[in-house]
């Protein structure tokens, strides 16, 4: 199953005079004249489904405005869309559109948009020459995305000009080149250290006296068999500590929960500060809806009195003229008598026709209750339309912010719930039980002093176990003779000091090689043993960075190397695409001329026919070429997805002769029938009649004609 709009559902705005709901079926026909909201349900459509903003095909690279088809409306309502997730997915004008899924589905190409809505006047599939241009081909056709994409993360120009010869790298000394050089060199620096160090005398008389130093901590073995034991008492204490730390949450994960918490109140703070917004502009917003619609009624009622009022006077004025001239003309010429007379009788049917009719009176008597009710609203008087208009305006900047806010209420309340779901949740798992929200601080409060006192006590116990410095494989069960003597066992320590004094003459000699050391490192300690861990550890980073630097380099050199290749291949792949009965076939039975399709050096199509002619596609007639347009679309977005989806036809085939409508309306059966969804919007009669013949035979996709009139 492809990707499938289930519902659709527009609030009324600008010309869309009630809600638009529709669950459509494979094939749709929306029908109306001008100013019914054909228009607006497509825009409406655009905005839900897909980026109209920054870096999308509806701005004009030229100006980086949008484009005039699609203008600044947001309309409310939503779409959903199956066959994008495991469950449907929902569109509104302010959510996620279809270019997110982009990169989780392949399914979907770049240009998304432009290939799914095809528009009235603007079949083109780019700015290019001939309406489709060499970057829509390889976009739609060879993966250029794809290699796009892919070179992208090649960063280095060093990288992708390298030269791999010999387990040698020959590039320019820049990016990765030059980190694998430093990382080379000083790889080889600590290894010359680490040479130097095992040729140096002065560490054997180091182990010299270190085995002097062992001698002496054997005196010491009764103790240490009391420390050790004395160990594995305090390690035992530990031990059963543990579980009960274990079992509690860590004060980390406290304080994280203590912050949720905050921030769902806060939250809460926020949800009730705008209900409460909401709440002060709520006449507001209705004052908004009837301004405007107060303002359509008014304009299409208002009439001009003045110059009714004009003609009412002038014929009024002649009438009497004409019968006085009439009794004047009585008494010296009958013919003058006889011109007035007809010429009163004239202007009386003029006034008689000018007098106001029933129904004027009543749009009168409407546009006075317009007047008391806009008096009333807005305290000042309705004179003309553009006071109307300036009110309007004025609360517009409102309107939206009242919109915001009924979106941000949304919101709010949708993280509100899985905050507390998820506080809940983690407060249960602590304690076990259901926690009431204005406990929550007190239990986390108690649980924290639990964590603490548990914590501090074994802490203690760690400083104690640690000031024995024991190691945990040393510990042992089994009490020995002497118990721990403290005292004792500092004794016999002062007395191994003079043989550390020793060790500290002998050192000096080597305090050089420990200044090499720690430079080379960047540890700073005088333990020539753990100078000489740190050199090993050193020695294995830089190696370890240097295999890293050298295996990116090659790894990113290769795929470079690929998209290469595989970019001198595209243009026979294009070649194939074009050749393919995807896009051959709808060109053929939509045009019935042309049989062919290719691309010159250029990047521009030509059209080929049976008889072996051919046209470039930029010289055809708008007509023609717009039927060639909306085959590439069909032919493109079945070769480019894969699989079915819908498609989005604004009166489309408003140019195409008669003949040719009924192939563009055989072509969109053909697409129905192979699972593809369509949505035919058109103001033209015969569209609808030859939809409506052809839509009658679709059984198992189903036909559904909605007319806005």
């Amino acid at each position: 199953m492809g990707i499938r709009i289930e519902r659709i559902s527009i609030n009324r705005g600008g010309p869309l005079k009630d809600d638009f709901t529709f669950e459509p079926e494979g094939l749709n026909l929306i029908y109306g004249c001008n100013e019914t909201g054909k228009t607006y349900i497509v825009e409406a459509m655009i905005d839900f489904l897909f980026k109209t903003g920054k870096d999308t095909p509806w701005i004009l690279k030229r100006t980086q405005s949008q484009e005039p088809t699609v203008r600044n409306w947001k309309p409310g309502g939503k779409i959903i869309v199956s066959g994008l997730e495991d469950t449907t997915t929902v569109f509104t004008s302010v959510g996620g559109k279809l270019e997110d899924f982009r990169s989780s589905d392949s399914r979907l190409p770049e240009e998304l948009s432009r290939l799914m809505v095809v528009r009235a006047g603007d079949t083109r599939l780019s700015s290019a020459g001939d309406g489709v241009g060499d970057s829509i081909l390889r976009t739609y056709l060879s993966g250029k995305g794809v290699l796009d994409e892919i070179e992208k993360t090649i960063r280095h120009e060093a990288v992708k000009n390298a030269i791999i010869e010999s387990r040698t790298i020959t590039s320019k000394n820049q990016g990765f080149i030059n980190d694998r050089l430093k990382a080379e060199k000083k790889k080889s620096d600590l290894e010359a250290l680490q040479l130097e160090v095992n040729e140096n005398a002065s560490l054997g008389a180091v182990n010299s006296l270190e085995r002097s130093k062992d001698e002496i901590d054997g005196q010491l073995s009764e103790l240490e068999d009391a420390k050790k034991h004395r160990a594995f008492t305090l390690h035992e204490e530990l031990r059963k500590l543990d579980p009960d730390l274990k079992d509690l949450p860590s004060e980390q994960d406290l304080i994280e929960l203590g912050t949720d918490i905050s921030l769902y109140r806060a939250e809460f703070k926020n949800l009730t500060d705008v209900e409460e917004e909401l709440k002060n502009t709520a006449d507001e917003e209705d004052n908004y809806i009837w301004v405007n619609k107060a303002r359509e009624e008014y304009l299409s009622h208002v009439v001009a009195p003045e110059n009714r009022s004009l003609i009412d006077k002038v014929s009024l004025a002649l009438l009497f003229f004409f019968i006085l001239l009439t009794a004047a003309a009585g008494f010296f010429s009958r013919p003058l008598m006889i011109t007035a007379a007809a010429v009163a009788v004239a202007c009386l049917v003029v006034r008689i026709r000018n007098m106001p009719e029933p129904a004027s009176v009543l749009i009168e008597l409407r546009l006075k209750k317009l007047e008391q009710e806009f008096r009333r609203r807005f305290k000042r008087e309705l004179t003309d339309p553009a006071t109307l208009h300036v009110e309007c305006q004025k609360m517009e900047t409102r309107h939206i912010h009242s919109e915001n806010l009924r979106s941000s209420r949304i919101e709010l309340k949708r993280d509100i719930e899985i905050m507390e779901a998820s506080i809940l949740s983690r407060i249960r798992a602590i304690t076990g039980e259901e926690v009431p929200v204005k406990h929550w601080d007190s239990r986390i409060e108690s649980t924290r002093n639990k964590w603490r006192e548990i914590h501090d006590t074994i802490n203690s116990l760690k400083v104690d176990l640690a000031s024995l410095n024991v190691h945990e494989d040393s510990y042992l069960p089994d009490t020995p003779p002497e118990e721990w003597d403290k005292r004792l066992y500092l004794k016999l320590k002062d007395e191994l000091k003079t043989i550390s004094e020793d060790l500290v003459r002998e050192k000096q000699s080597i305090d050089t090689l420990k200044t090499k050391i720690s430079f080379a490192t960047g540890n700073q300690s005088m333990d020539i043993r753990e100078l000489l861990t740190a050199l090993e550890d050193s020695i294995e980073t830089a190696q370890t960075a240097y295999k890293d630097f050298t295996a990116r380099i090659l790894a990113e050199n290769t795929v470079y190397r690929a998209v290469c290749e595989f970019r001198s291949h595209e243009n026979e792949r294009l070649d194939e695409a074009l050749e393919s009965e995807e896009v051959i076939s709808p060109l053929c039975q939509i045009t019935e001329h042309y049989t062919g399709l290719k691309m010159d050096s250029d990047g521009y199509l030509h059209l080929s026919t049976s008889e072996g002619e051919e046209f470039p596609l930029e010289q055809l007639s708008t007509g023609a070429a717009e039927q060639v347009y909306v085959a590439l679309r069909t032919g493109f977005a079945e070769l480019t997805m894969g699989e079915t989806a819908f498609l989005i036809f604004d009166d489309a085939f408003q140019h195409s002769d008669w003949k040719r409508r009924k192939n563009l309306v055989n072509r969109v059966i053909g697409l129905v029938n192979s699972g593809w969804q369509i949505f035919y919007f058109t103001m033209d009669d015969h569209l609808k009649e030859l939809f409506d013949r052809a839509g009658g035979d679709l059984c198992q996709a189903g036909y559904k004609s909605i007319s806005l009139i």
